[in-house]
This record gives C-alpha cells, sequence and structure tokens, in this order.
C-alpha cells in the first residue's frame, strides 16, 4: 500500500472530497424532499396543519411539484397578513442574503476567478487543484484565449515564481474588498429600510389592546393607601379564614391605588388612562392551577379507559383540492351507548398506587377536581394577592402609549420605569413579582454558568479541530497519523466526518442555552426567545468558528488568544485551510439538511413516539395532530447569521464558498417561508426585534472579513494593500454608530406620525356587531343521568347554526367580511383579552373526552353538587395552543 507525502493535509485533498461531499449532500437533499413531496398532501395534519386551524389561509395545490409555483407567488403582504412581522423580517434576512450572495457570485465567477487563475493557475485562492478545464474555460471566455497560446487546452506555463504571481494578483484583493463592503453596506441599509417602513406601517395601522398598553416597573410607596397583613384575608378577618391552604405566615402585602395612579400618569399630559391591571404574586394560585392540571390529566386518562376513544386522522387516496382538509378530517368523538363502555377504572390511594383502599378513580379525581376548584373559586373571590410593583397601563391611543414608553416618568433612578408592554398571550405571569434583586441574581448565575460552559466547549471544538489536521494528529498520536497516510479511504473519511460531527454539535447546544434563558426572570416570551438567539449566535461564533478556525491553525490556542496581534495573520492562514471544510458544511447543511426540514423530521418522530408510548387522552390526540409546532428564531436564526458571516469572510478568496453560501440562502428562504406559512406558527410578540440584533452580526462579520482580507494580503508581502484596507473598518463602525443613533429607536418604537389615529374606527365599530361565536359554533347540550356511580349521556350529533344574536340583515358572507377587517394577524390574536392575569380569568373547564375539529366534548362540573353534564361547544382558542 503507498504511503501518501508526509504533509498530507485531508483539508487539501483535491475534488474528491468536495465531490463526495456534493454526492451525499444530493443524495440526502434529494431523497428527503422526494419524500415531503409525496407526504406533503397525505398527512395534512403535519404538512398543512395551519390550514385545518386558518380558514383564510390557501391551500397548496395537492400534486408532486405544483405547490412549488404557488409557494412561489406568495407574496410579502400574504406573509404578513397570515404569519405576522416577525416571519417577514425573517424572511427578509434570507431575501437579502440571496440578493447579495447572487451579486458575489456572479462577480467572482466572471472577474475574481478567472484574473487569479490567470496569475496563479487556481480558480480559489485555497490551493485546490481543480481537474478538467472548468476554471480554465471560463477565465479564457473573460480574458480572451487567442492572446495566451495555448498549447492543449490547459493553464499556460507561468515562468514567473508562484509567489510573485500572488503578489501580482493581490491587487484585485484590495481592489473587491471595497467592492463587496459597498454592496454589503447597500442591501443592508436597503432592507432596513424597508423593514423599518414596513413595520411602521404594519403597526401604526394597529389599535389593539398590547399598542395601547405599557408596562410600568417600579411602582413607589406614594401609591399606596394602606397596608395589612396577608393571611388569607384582611385585617379586619385575618385568621378567620375556613381555608387551611391559605394558613400562610402573616407578611406584609401593599395594595396600590389605583385612581391614585391614573391621575398621576394623566396629569403628565401624556393622554388618558383607560385601565390598569397591577401585577401581583399569585404563585399560590400557580400551584393550585398545577395541582388541576394533573388532576384533569388523570380524569382523562381513566375516562379514556373508560369510553373507548376512536382516532382517525386522514382517509387515504386522491384527496380532492376544492375541499378543505378540514372536511376530510374525522375525529371521532367517544361511542356514546352503554356497549362501548367498559369495566369503572380503580385505583389504590396507597404508596404508588400499590397498596391502600381501592376506590373509583373517575369518582376519586371528581372529587379532587372539585375541591381545587372551590379552592380557586375562594382565592379569586378574596383577591388579596400580594402586589407587585409593576401594572400593566393602558392608555386611550397608541401615540399616548408610545409617548409614555419614551418619557422619563419620575426623576428619581429605578422608579416608574414605562415600557411597552408585551402582548397578554406572550406575558410571563409568574416573573412579574420577581423582584429586581433576584431578577439580578438570576441573570448573573445564568451568566456565569453560560460563561463556564463556553469555556468547557472550547476544548472538544479544539479537538474537532485538530481531527482536521495531520499536520496537528502526528503531534498528539502519531499511530493514527500514520494509518490515515497509509489509507486513501480514512484520508477521504476524515474531509467528510467533521461537518457532520460540527452540524450535530451546533444543534445539541441551543437547546441548553434556551432553557437557561426561560430561567432569567424575563416578563415575556419575545425577550426569551432574543435572549436565546443572542446567547446561541455567541456559542457559535465564539466557540463553533473563532475558536474552531484558530485552533485548526496553532497548536496552543491559549497563547495565540493571549498574543491578539496574531490573530489577523492566524484567521487568514487558517481560514484558507479550512476552505475545503466550510464549503463543505455549507453543502451539507442546504443541499442535505434543509430538505430535512422541510420534511420536519423531528415532528414525525415525535407523532410517532407519542403515539407509541404518551398519546391516552383526546387532549393528547388533539394536540399532536391539531396544534402546529412552535417557529422559535432563537434555535433557527444564529446559525443562518453565522453561514452568512462564513460566506462573508470568503467572498473574495473562495468562489465555491460563495456559491454554496448563495444555494444555502435559497433553499432556506423557500423552507422557511413554506414552513412559517403553512406548518408552524410564531406566537412570540417582538414586533420584527431580531432585524437589530441581525445588523449588528452582520456588521461584525464585515469586520472581519476586511481583517480577513488584510492578514491575507500581509500573507502575500502585499503591506501597502493590507494598510488600504484598514480604513474600511473605521467606515464600518461608523456605519454601526449611525444605524444604532438612526434607526434604532424605529426598531422598537412607532413614529407618531406613523399611527393612524382614524385607521381602524370602522374596525371597531364592526366588531360591536360580531358575535360571541362563529356561525358555526353550537351549544348541543346532554344531561347524563348518575345511576350506580355509572355516566349515562343522552346527546345528539346535530350541529346547529347559532344566530340569534344577529341582527337578520346580517347574513353569514357579510359576517365573514367584518372578521376580515382586522388589519393584521396579531389584532385577530389579541382580541377579547386583556392584561388580567389567566389565574383569574381562565374558565374552570372539566376533562376533554373527545373533539371534532374546533368542537370538543368535555365532562362540566356543578359548583354546588358533584354531579355532571356533557356538553358539545366551540373551543374558541388560537392555532398555536
Amino acid at each position: 500500500m503507498s504511503a501518501l507525502p508526509p504533509d498530507i493535509d485531508p483539508t487539501k485533498q483535491p475534488l474528491r472530497v468536495f465531490k463526495a461531499q456534493l454526492i451525499v449532500s444530493i443524495v440526502l437533499g434529494v431523497s428527503a424532499f422526494m419524500v415531503f413531496c409525496y407526504l406533503r398532501y397525505r398527512w395534512p395534519h403535519i404538512y398543512a396543519v395551519r390550514t385545518l386551524r386558518k380558514k383564510d389561509l390557501k391551500s397548496l395545490p395537492n400534486s408532486y411539484f405544483g405547490w412549488l409555483a404557488a409557494l412561489y407567488r406568495v407574496t410579502d403582504e400574504q406573509i404578513l397578513e397570515h404569519s405576522g412581522l416577525d416571519a417577514y423580517v425573517f424572511l427578509g434576512f434570507f431575501r437579502m442574503a440571496i440578493k447579495l450572495f447572487a451579486l458575489f457570485s456572479a462577480i467572482s465567477i466572471c472577474f475574481i476567478g478567472p484574473i487569479r487563475y490567470y496569475y496563479t493557475g487556481y480558480f480559489d485562492s485555497d490551493g485546490i487543484s481543480w481537474t478538467g478545464d472548468y476554471g480554465w474555460h471560463i477565465m479564457k471566455v473573460v480574458v480572451g484565449g487567442s492572446a495566451l497560446s495555448l498549447d492543449d487546452g490547459g493553464p499556460p506555463d507561468f515562468s514567473p515564481p508562484a509567489d510573485l504571481n500572488r503578489y501580482k494578483a493581490a491587487w484585485m484583493y484590495t481592489v473587491f474588498t471595497y467592492v463587496f463592503t459597498g454592496l454589503a453596506y447597500y442591501l443592508l441599509w436597503q432592507q432596513t429600510e424597508k423593514v423599518v417602513q414596513k413595520r411602521q406601517k404594519y403597526l401604526g395601522q394597529q389599535n389593539s389592546v398590547t399598542d395601547r398598553t405599557i408596562l410600568l416597573e417600579g411602582l413607589p410607596e406614594e401609591f399606596n393607601p394602606n397596608e395589612y397583613i396577608h393571611n388569607g384575608a384582611s385585617d379586619d378577618s385575618a385568621g378567620t379564614s375556613t381555608d387551611p391552604s391559605h394558613s400562610l405566615v402573616p407578611v406584609k402585602s401593599t395594595v396600590f391605588d389605583e385612581e391614585k395612579l391614573k391621575t398621576y400618569i394623566e396629569e403628565l399630559g401624556i393622554g388618558k388612562v383607560s385601565r390598569i391591571e397591577f401585577a401581583s404574586d399569585w404563585s399560590h394560585l400557580q400551584e393550585s392551577f398545577s395541582r388541576r392540571k394533573e388532576i384533569i390529566r388523570n380524569l382523562e386518562v381513566y375516562y379514556s379507559k373508560y369510553i373507548d376513544l376512536k382516532v382517525e386522522v386522514y382517509t387515504y387516496g386522491n384527496l380532492d383540492p376544492s375541499v378543505s382538509p378540514l372536511k376530510q378530517l374525522n375525529y371521532h368523538s367517544p361511542d356514546e351507548d352503554e356497549s362501548s363502555r367498559s369495566t369503572r377504572p380503580t385505583l389504590k390511594l396507597g404508596f404508588l398506587g400499590l397498596f391502600g383502599e381501592r376506590v373509583d378513580a373517575i369518582d376519586h379525581y371528581s372529587e379532587e377536581l372539585a375541591r381545587v376548584d372551590s379552592e380557586i373559586r375562594e382565592a379569586r373571590k378574596r383577591n388579596n394577592f400580594v402586589k407587585a410593583t409593576s401594572a400593566f397601563v393602558t392608555m386611550d391611543s397608541v401615540a399616548s402609549a408610545q409617548m409614555a414608553a419614551q418619557t422619563v416618568l419620575d426623576p428619581h433612578v429605578h422608579r416608574l420605569i414605562a415600557r411597552l408592554a408585551p402582548a397578554p398571550h406572550d406575558v410571563r405571569w409568574d416573573n412579574l413579582a420577581i423582584s429586581k434583586t433576584t431578577r439580578f441574581i438570576r441573570s448573573n448565575i445564568i451568566s456565569l454558568i453560560i460563561g463556564l460552559s463556553t469555556v468547557g466547549l472550547i476544548f472538544p471544538v479544539i479537538y474537532l479541530s485538530t481531527f482536521l489536521n495531520l499536520k496537528t494528529i502526528e503531534k498528539f498520536w502519531p499511530a493514527l497519523a500514520e494509518l490515515i497516510k497509509d489509507s486513501e479511504f480514512l484520508t477521504l473519511l476524515m474531509g467528510l466526518i467533521p461537518p457532520y460531527l460540527y452540524t450535530l454539535l451546533n444543534i445539541s447546544v441551543p437547546y441548553f442555552y434556551a432553557y437557561l434563558s426561560k430561567h432569567q426572570g424575563f416578563i415575556s416570551n419575545g425577550e426569551v426567545e432574543l435572549s436565546t438567539l443572542s446567547k446561541n449566535f455567541f456559542y457559535i461564533f465564539f466557540n463553533l468558528f473563532l475558536v474552531f478556525t484558530l485552533a485548526g491553525a496553532a497548536t496552543n490556542v491559549w497563547a495565540l488568544l493571549g498574543d491578539t496581534t496574531k490573530i489577523a495573520y492566524e484567521l487568514a492562514n487558517s481560514l484558507k485551510n479550512l476552505s475545503l471544510f466550510y464549503v463543505d458544511l455549507i453543502l451539507l447543511q442546504g443541499l442535505g439538511m434543509f430538505p430535512f426540514r422541510l420534511l420536519q423530521v423531528g415532528t414525525v418522530f415525535i407523532e410517532i413516539v407519542s403515539k407509541l408510548f404518551y398519546c391516552r387522552t383526546a387532549r393528547d390526540y388533539r394536540k399532536l395532530y391539531y396544534t402546529p409546532p412552535v417557529f422559535d428564531f432563537g434555535l433557527q436564526l444564529p446559525q443562518h447569521i453565522l453561514i452568512l458571516i462564513i460566506t462573508l469572510i470568503y467572498s473574495v478568496t473562495s468562489t465555491k464558498i460563495v456559491t454554496a453560501g448563495l444555494v444555502y440562502f435559497l433553499l432556506g428562504f423557500y423552507t422557511y417561508k413554506y414552513q412559517l406559512l403553512y406548518t408552524m406558527v410564531h406566537p412570540q410578540h417582538s414586533t420584527g426585534q431580531c432585524w437589530p440584533m441581525i445588523v449588528r452580526r452582520m456588521l461584525l462579520g464585515l469586520i472581519l472579513f476586511q481583517i480577513t482580507m488584510a492578514g491575507t494580503l500581509a500573507l502575500e508581502h502585499a503591506f501597502i494593500l493590507s494598510i488600504l484596507i484598514l480604513p474600511l473598518m473605521l467606515i464600518t463602525i461608523i456605519v454601526a454608530y449611525n444605524f444604532e443613533k438612526d434607526y434604532l429607536p424605529l426598531s422598537f418604537f412607532i413614529a407618531l406620525k406613523a399611527i393612524k389615529s382614524g385607521g381602524n374606527k370602522v374596525f371597531q365599530q364592526n366588531q360591536q356587531l360580531s358575535p360571541s361565536r362563529p356561525l358555526s359554533a353550537t351549544s348541543t347540550e346532554s344531561t347524563p343521568l348518575i345511576a350506580n356511580g355509572m355516566l349515562q349521556m343522552n346527546s345528539t350529533n346535530s350541529l346547529t347554526s347559532n344566530t340569534a344574536n344577529i341582527s337578520p340583515k346580517l347574513g353569514a358572507h357579510n359576517y365573514h367580511s367584518l372578521k376580515k377587517r382586522r388589519s393584521t394577524i396579531d389584532e385577530s390574536r389579541e382580541e377579547n383579552i386583556s392584561y388580567e392575569c389567566p389565574y383569574l380569568t381562565d374558565p374552570l373547564d372539566g376533562p376533554i373526552i373527545g373533539f371534532d375539529g374546533d368542537y370538543i366534548q368535555q365532562v362540566q362540573y356543578q359548583t354546588t353538587v358533584l354531579a355532571e353534564r356533557v356538553v358539545r361547544r366551540y373551543h374558541n382558542v388560537h392555532e398555536w395552543e
């Protein structure tokens, strides 16, 4: 077996590794895409679940490839209408990247590559020899083959030394660094203007409760009319409560005067106050709801054993595209005839259900449910929860809320801090009562954990980077290096495996950071998502790019980080050596992984596991088949920003990477466009605030690009040309400063001029005419009889229209036209909701024992006697439930 040269480096293998990775990625991607095309309209509960809940969302054609053209024709306005502003901003990032790398690819193929090939004999600066005449023919067309006296169609025989030729080609690095930086500035600012204008127009036409509400934090003592002892009752009735669950240790509680706070705000001259909701410590009520959730779960499990649950998700065969998918889904409620029922389930009350008295399970948990419901009603009736020092203040107009959020209300520090409130459905109510001190401690502890984990993850990243470099392997494991040298297969395998390990490391860690963000004390899910985005980007940028890249060039990364003057030189040298790895990575992530994202392998796997091991109740099946998964930008976006930065850095030096980046963002754009429209929802209410984070990180990528190009020119001893790039870094810093000063406020607030004061008057008037339930909703009830502990039901399955509260002149067509008057998806989500804590307002519904689409069948318990009745009613929930 012939030994390979001792200085072999698997990252510099000719096209063997590139071709192998390209073939593997294409095979994986095409296979997943064909499976998706086959399953897409056969499994609508997975691949078109939003069409089952969002009736105005048009379904795609039920054909193998016909849906592609329909998806391409979906406009930005339709994305805003059906998916919201955050989805529009997210997809706009991909659209900007496509334009950017399309221009870069055209310039690189037509100019940079041929010029480099003319001087050095290589189409890219990585020194990889391209077999065939592809690069030469391109150069021949651009430069002019007749003037180069070719003998056999190959590259000319250059007489000057290779180093001198590279030095002659160095001038174009400086020129095209300026050209590419200018194009990046232009497209970034073009997209920023577009996002800002669309955001102002989109939010300016809204008049929802969220747009008119601010969150006041740090309420001072001057708004306290009195104090009392909290022991389940007020001072005059302390100790008289008969509920033992409220025998708490006496603590002082503060009650804020709503009228006093309202007068204070209105006297500031920023507008009238419509409503104030004070935050409280609802921890006791939260515990009751947690216990209630467990009881409901147990009841539903035992009801599913008592009454057979039959679930038919869809019917096989060709689906008629003219019929809504909802019409072809058959969800069966429990059979209501006595013969279908099993024996009443029982359980033992002792340790782990193995010992103790055997009782009727349904009766036992029904009594438990009645008991906890009584506790909740009693706590709601008293409503003497310990008040927090924050409040949701709803103003009479959007302009008033915007002015209040941008105004310093109090001359003292940490008092009456106003900011725009998150949407009610986005609030993390448990965190509202957390004090500033507790939140500060939590934040610092989690920051410490992130710092320690970041340092700890450096070691596996370094080991992964050493696996790429045979010279480094020789220093740590000479025997393995000799084995790799003697095997062409292992050499090829070393070029293929690292991108997969890199991808695995990139997928697993972000979920850990998402978990940490949830426990940091943020008051909204949108803040948690943005914090997750920031943490995950820091991890993948620092560990999976910077440390990984530098460790690939330096045997002692710690010494390199200690001498920062060498970073530019080593970064340029390492990036040159790792170019093949990154092109393999981008190809794998683009051609290979995006079709699997479209296929939603994880969702299908979870469905299979859930059906086998978890799904036992009607609620389980309803969530599995009828609830779209949540799209989390904090988990998805950081990787794409990193790919953008990597492609930017290599844009001048590698045609392969810039074209691979173009393919990556093309596939990503249409993958996420499909998912955000048809298979996933983004309920977080961040109003496009991820865009400033994208801009900052792209500007960071431009600085790294300029540093790399300066280091690359220094490697070629073109020091003057290297120095000429330095002004670009200063320009980029100035651009970043201007963005923070001029565009950042428009990315968080709504300009007063953009607010359309009369834009929603028709909508508000028509909302008063709209019925509280859709026309198809019914209230078909059946009263069961209790006989010998058996549940007997008399019910009908007929559905009748509830039109009693609709004017005779208002038909179904007019009703639906009124519903379409909502200006945005956010207004429809926030209809009929307020900033009252859900623990105070949520209905105490019984267990779900059956459902048919939006219609659910529940067991309801009366408040006075433990009797049961089954009700079929419309369950008005949002699609992300």
